[in-house]
C-alpha cells in the first residue's frame, strides 16, 4: 500500500484545536496515519491519488474492488460537534443535492464518499453561481433527522455568549442581534428544516453532470440561516463601500428570489450569524474577519 503524505496545512491547522466532544486536534493528527491505515485495510481500499484536505478533515482518493468505476474518496474528520452528524445528513439527502455517502464509521470519523471533480463555483459568474446554490437549497431543505443539532439551541448559547462578551462589539449591535435571536427562536419554523449551514462557492463540486454540496455542518434550522456563507465568500471581487453594499445585496436578492426565502428573514438570520462570527473573530484577534462581518451587516441593514 502506497504511503499517504499528510498535507502540512492540515496538520498545522488542526494541531492547535481544543477538544470539542472528542480528542484534541494534536492527539487526533498524531494518530491520523494509524487511523488511515486501519480504515483502508478494514474497507479494502487503496490510495488512488494525492490527499486533499479541508480545515478539519483529510480526504484521500481511493480505489477498491467494490467501488464505482471512478473510485471514491475517503474522508477522515477530526471529531467535533459540528461534524458529529454529517453522516446522518448525507444519508437523509441520499445523493440528491449532496455528495453521495457509500459507507460510514462515525466512531472513527470515517466517511466513504463518491468521488467528485475538483471543479467548484469559484470561477462561475457570481449571479449564476448564486442560482446554482439556490437550486440546491430546494433539494437539501428537507425534514431533519431527530439527532440533528437545533438552531434554537445554538441561538440560546450564542445569545448568552454575546451578553457575556463585554465591549468586544458595539452595544447597539449586540442588542439588535440578541433581539433577533429571540424572534427567530420563537418562529415555529426555527427548527423545522435540515440545513447545510456552510454552503458557499467552494463547498459545491461537480459530479460530472450536476452540482452537489459537500462538507455540511448540518442543523435542524431555518432555510434563511443558509444565506450568510454565500455573502461572506469571494469578497475580494466586491470591492468596498457602495460597490460592496450593492453586490452583497444583489447576491442576497438572487438567492432569495430563486429559492423563495423571504428577504427579511435572510437579512435577520445573516445579521445574527455575522454578529456571532464577529464576536468570536474579535476574541481570536482576526481583525479582517471582524471588518468583513461588520461590512456585511451594514450592507444588509442600510
Amino acid at each position: 500500500m502506497s504511503r499517504v503524505e499528510l498535507p502540512p496545512a492540515l496538520v498545522e491547522g488542526v494541531r492547535g484545536l481544543e477538544p470539542d466532544g472528542g480528542p484534541s486536534g494534536a492527539d487526533w493528527v498524531d494518530a491520523l496515519p494509524a487511523l488511515l491505515t486501519a480504515v483502508l485495510e478494514d474497507w479494502g481500499l487503496v490510495p488512488d491519488g494525492p490527499a486533499r484536505h479541508g480545515r478539519t478533515a483529510l480526504v484521500v482518493p481511493v480505489a477498491g474492488a467494490d467501488l464505482p468505476r471512478g473510485g471514491a474518496a475517503l474522508k477522515l474528520v477530526w471529531p467535533h460537534a459540528e461534524a458529529a452528524t454529517e453522516h446522518l445528513a448525507l444519508r437523509r439527502w441520499d445523493g440528491d443535492g449532496a455528495v453521495g455517502l457509500l459507507r460510514a464509521d462515525p466512531s472513527r470519523g470515517a466517511l466513504l464518499l463518491e468521488r467528485l471533480r475538483d471543479e467548484d463555483l469559484t470561477q462561475m459568474w457570481d449571479e449564476q453561481a448564486c442560482e446554482v446554490v439556490a437550486e440546491l437549497y430546494g433539494r437539501l431543505h428537507v425534514a431533519p433527522y431527530p439527532q440533528a443539532p437545533r438552531l434554537s439551541t445554538w441561538l440560546a448559547h450564542q445569545s448568552e455568549a454575546l451578553a457575556a462578551s463585554g465591549d468586544v462589539l458595539p452595544r447597539r449591535l449586540v442588542a439588535r442581534a440578541r433581539s433577533l435571536m429571540t424572534q427567530i427562536a420563537q418562529d415555529p419554523a426555527c427548527d423545522a428544516t435540515l440545513v447545510h449551514t456552510d454552503l458557499h462557492f467552494e463547498n459545491v463540486l461537480s459530479d460530472g453532470t450536476d452540482w452537489v454540496a459537500i462538507d455540511p455542518k448540518p442543523m435542524a434550522g431555518h432555510p434563511a440561516f443558509e444565506i450568510a456563507p454565500m455573502l461572506g465568500n469571494r469578497t475580494d471581487e466586491m470591492g468596498t463601500g457602495s460597490s460592496l453594499r450593492y453586490l452583497v445585496r444583489r447576491r442576497a436578492e438572487v438567492l432569495c428570489e430563486r429559492s423563495g426565502i423571504a428577504w427579511e428573514q435572510a437579512r435577520d438570520h445573516t445579521v445574527v450569524r455575522e454578529c456571532v462570527t464577529a464576536m468570536w473573530a474579535t476574541q481570536a484577534g482576526d481583525r479582517d474577519r471582524v471588518s468583513l462581518a461588520m461590512s456585511l451587516v451594514k450592507a444588509l441593514e442600510d
